[in-house]
């Protein structure tokens, strides 16, 4: 009976300590933000010594202009692959690639974004349940944002991330405006025998839930489909494809797949493509639906990880207007990079027959924004490279913001690029919900 009892008695003292313990160490799903922390939010990339230094760096660099003759000097700023093309202008249709070295600034959030991060960031938490889904691995537990399908979350969820995942919820709430308008302008260039294909595509979107700028905010009331994001692509050139109308539509239900229906002039007809359409190219391009912005998707369709932080040259506060190129050349000459201290996030599709093996985001910590983006094939290799030039830009109701100029996209291994502009019509408009329908998709078609 004594040794019965010492065995009961540990037995019991065991369960309090691992009551104790479960009680008092929080679960993975609590907000890893303090009220504290978002006093002083926002906070510029560079404070204190490590902007004295910057500042130190860039009074030697800063108005110099970098190419194959001094890209040495520079090349721990730069990745690997990007390094490459400058170096050897040759390969993609030019004797000289150059760009030029601009301050480091910091880039606030708009007023509206940085309301909404104050006000949910303190309870933003993923939830401990997994999820059915319509992909093939569906969601696991604390890998879902709480509130997010309901849209009952704005601004960024994560303003002080830990993981690679609460980066990636980041990138999903940046919103852009809420509402945009742009005309994109490009060519898809094979430097070797300088042909050119050109296209020029109009399009527009608009988020229904997550709005920070334009009211409604959050979320608009009138919403039956459960719509998160409609998106609309019309091709006027090449004009083999011209009149060409693609709709997109992304729920805020994980179980329905996104809707995507394109017009196609010479038949007539409205065909609705499958969600993996999203995964190929547009129009004989490097561009896929997919690859907007960083990434175009839901969230959990990936695994996330941070590898790090990286000092690099990237483009932040970028002018369009002084990028040039001549007739065959695939890539911009004139960027403007400044010093940026990014966070190195890596993707894989938790498919293994996924379009990419592995993808190294480069991410922005004050806009929480991409950058650039490399991607590997499924063998393993090298493949495409995206980069993506901010702009600041002013909203119609006067609210500045930045605005992705441009989505360029290199396939690396077939040696080809498709340098393009994203110039911004309007943002901030009120567009109605009869327009995300597949009738109203018809009519612009005709």
């Amino acid at each position: 009976m004594k040794s019965f009892k010492k065995v009961y008695d540990a037995m019991i003292g065991m369960g309090v300590v691992v009551l104790l313990f479960t009680v008092s160490t929080p679960p993975q799903s609590l907000a890893v933000c303090t009220e504290e922390q978002l006093k002083n939010w926002p906070t510029p990339m560079y404070q204190g010594e490590e902007l004295k230094k910057v500042r130190e760096w860039e009074n030697t660099w800063v108005g110099k202009k970098i190419n194959f003759t001094n890209i040495d000097q520079v090349k721990e700023f730069l990745s690997e692959q990007f390094y490459q093309v400058f170096k050897n202008p040759q390969e993609w249709g030019t004797d000289d690639l150059w760009f030029t070295i601009v301050p480091y600034q910091q880039i606030l959030p708009t007023p509206g974004q940085i309301a909404a991060t104050k006000k949910y960031a303190l309870t933003a938490r993923f939830d401990p349940n997994p999820r059915k889904a319509y992909w093939k691995d569906e969601i696991g537990p604390n890998e879902f944002l709480v509130g997010w399908d309901k849209g009952e979350i704005a601004g960024f969820p994560f303003p002080f991330p830990q993981s690679g995942l609460e980066i990636a919820w980041n990138l999903e709430s940046v919103t852009r405006g809420d509402s945009k308008s742009c005309d994109r302008d490009g060519v898809v260039v094979n430097p070797r025998t300088r042909a050119e294909r050109r296209a020029v595509q109009p399009w527009l979107f608009e988020y229904y839930t997550g709005r920070v700028d334009i009211e409604p905010i959050p979320k608009k009331p009138k919403n039956p489909k459960g719509i998160r994001r409609a998106y609309y692509l019309g091709i006027e050139e090449p004009l083999d494809v011209q009149g060409t109308r693609y709709m997109e539509i992304r729920y805020l239900d994980v179980t329905k797949p996104e809707d995507v229906w394109i017009w196609f002039p010479n038949f007539r007809r409205i065909r609705r493509m499958g969600v993996t359409y999203k995964s190929d190219t547009i129009d004989g391009s490097d561009v896929r639906p997919d690859d907007e912005c960083g990434y175009n998707s839901h969230v959990n369709v990936k695994n996330w990880k941070i590898l790090g932080r990286k000092e690099m040259l990237l483009c932040r506060h970028g002018d369009p207007s002084k990028l040039t190129k001549i007739k065959g050349q695939a890539v911009w000459n004139g960027y403007e990079l400044e010093r940026t201290n990014v966070y190195v996030l890596e993707a894989k599709f938790k498919d293994p027959t996924g379009t990419y093996s592995k993808q190294i985001l480069y991410m922005d910590p004050e806009m929480w924004r991409c950058l650039q983006m490399l991607c590997w094939d499924r063998q393993g290799r090298i493949w495409r490279q995206a980069f993506f030039g901010q702009q600041l830009v002013k909203s119609k109701q006067g609210i500045e913001q930045p605005h992705n100029f441009e989505f360029y996209s290199m396939d690396i291994q077939r040696r080809h690029g498709g340098p393009s502009l994203d110039i911004v019509r309007e943002i901030g408009l009120n567009i109605p919900l009869s327009y995300w329908t597949i009738q109203n998709l018809q009519k612009l078609g005709y």
